[in-house]
C-alpha cells in the first residue's frame, strides 16, 4: 500500500489509521484488541469489524478514532470553502490529517487522500432530515447548511 511505499522511500515516515466511531481499528491498533468504538457511523464502506489481509502487516504507527461530528464538518468545510463535493470518508480523512498536524506540530508535511465522492451520499448526509435525525445537523457550519435538502 501507499504506507509501505512511502516508509520505503523514508524510514521517517508515520502512517496513521483513521477510523470511524463504531469501528474495531481503532482499538486493534492501539490496544491489540477488536473492540468496537462507542456509536454507529455515517461513513459507509469503511470502519471494518475485523482485520484484513491487506491491514494485517501494514506499517501503521498510531490510530485516531474520528467521530462523524468532525468528518460531517470537514465534508461540508471541503464542499464550501474549497470546492470539493465529498462523502463522509474524505471528510473523515481530512478531520484526521487535521488532528496529525496538530500532534505533529510545525515543519511536517501531511498526506491524506480524497477517497469519495459527494454523489454516493447525496441522499443520507447531504439530507437535513437524516442529519438532524442522528444528531448531526449541529455539525454542519450554519451557513452552509443551505446546501442540505428536506
Amino acid at each position: 500500500g501507499v504506507g509501505t511505499y512511502l516508509k520505503d522511500k523514508n524510514k521517517n515516515v508515520q502512517v496513521f489509521l483513521a477510523d470511524p466511531q463504531g469501528s474495531v481499528l481503532y482499538n486493534y491498533i492501539k490496544n491489540g484488541k477488536l473492540e468496537r468504538t462507542p456509536g454507529d457511523s455515517i461513513t459507509e464502506g469503511i470502519g471494518q469489524g475485523r482485520v484484513t489481509q491487506n491491514l494485517k502487516d501494514a506499517p501503521i504507527d498510531d490510530a485516531l478514532a474520528i467521530k462523524d461530528v468532525d468528518a460531517v464538518e470537514w465534508t461540508f468545510r471541503l464542499l464550501h470553502e474549497e470546492g470539493f463535493f465529498v462523502g463522509a470518508s474524505t471528510g473523515l480523512n481530512i478531520a484526521a490529517a487535521k488532528q496529525v498536524a496538530e500532534l505533529m506540530g510545525p515543519g511536517h508535511t501531511i498526506v491524506t487522500c480524497l477517497c469519495d465522492t459527494g454523489q454516493r451520499y447525496y441522499g443520507k448526509l447531504y439530507s437535513r432530515k437524516v442529519l438532524q435525525d442522528r444528531g448531526l445537523l449541529d455539525a454542519v457550519p450554519e451557513p452552509y447548511r443551505r446546501s442540505l435538502h428536506d
